[in-house]
């Protein structure tokens, strides 16, 4: 059965990228450094803007903002000049990528807030680190302005959405961090959703934010 059509739609995104099969996406700093290059090349040449990211080991996850339909378009710059580049230093052939990208279209407030936080929570859920600011590979950490080590993201919209202060932000993914530990250890859960729930309508609130950004930012 076919996939059902991605949504390219102006607006935020949260946006993931796979290995094929069980290989590591990442294999040194080097990699993890480069990919970050490529995609600020991509963030200047298409006017996008990087609300969040996270890399893993396997795969990478992001938070971007899209003033148009080139999603697509970016993304395919992005994974080919990162495959290309990680191919040669590792002297590997054929396909890295598993699939172009996969993503996901964010429509009010209380999503934003929910995808931002469970993307910057996967290396604490992985056991990597045991809060997010401490893995060296996010953006969180600069967000909450404890590293300048990413200033091309900026986090403006989740941080407004989430009460309107770096510190609101902070305790909202703290408060998840624990909602969804308690759950994995009373329930044995491995994998938990702390985005919206189905058919949330766009908030007023949300909208009025979105009304003052710049066109480029605006979610619609």
């Amino acid at each position: 059965m076919p996939s059902p059509p991605r949504d390219l739609g102006p607006g935020l995104h949260h946006v993931w990228v796979n290995a094929t099969g069980n290989e590591r996406y990442y294999l040194d700093n080097d990699d993890r450094i480069m990919w970050v290059r490529l995609l600020t090349n991509v963030l200047d040449r298409l006017g996008w803007k990087c609300v969040a990211f996270c890399q893993l080991s396997t795969h990478v996850h992001s938070l971007l903002s899209v003033p148009d339909t080139s999603l697509p378009v970016g993304m395919k710059r992005l994974n080919m000049a990162y495959s290309k580049d990680f191919n040669t230093r590792h002297d590997r052939v054929g396909q890295f990528v598993r699939r172009r990208y996969g993503s996901r279209r964010i429509v009010d407030g209380r999503d934003l807030v929910g995808t931002y936080a469970y993307v910057v929570l996967n290396p604490v859920l992985a056991g990597l680190c045991p809060r997010p600011e401490d893995w060296r590979w996010s953006s969180y950490g600069t967000t909450l302005r404890i590293s300048s080590d990413f200033p091309f993201v900026d986090a403006a919209l989740a941080i407004a959405e989430a009460g309107g202060s770096t510190e609101a932000l902070r305790r909202t993914v703290d408060a998840r961090v624990r909602d969804r530990l308690s759950l994995r250890a009373t329930a044995g859960v491995g994998h938990l959703d702390v985005s919206r729930g189905a058919g949330q309508s766009l908030s007023s609130s949300f909208a009025m934010r979105i009304s003052t950004l710049p066109e480029r930012m605006r979610v619609s």
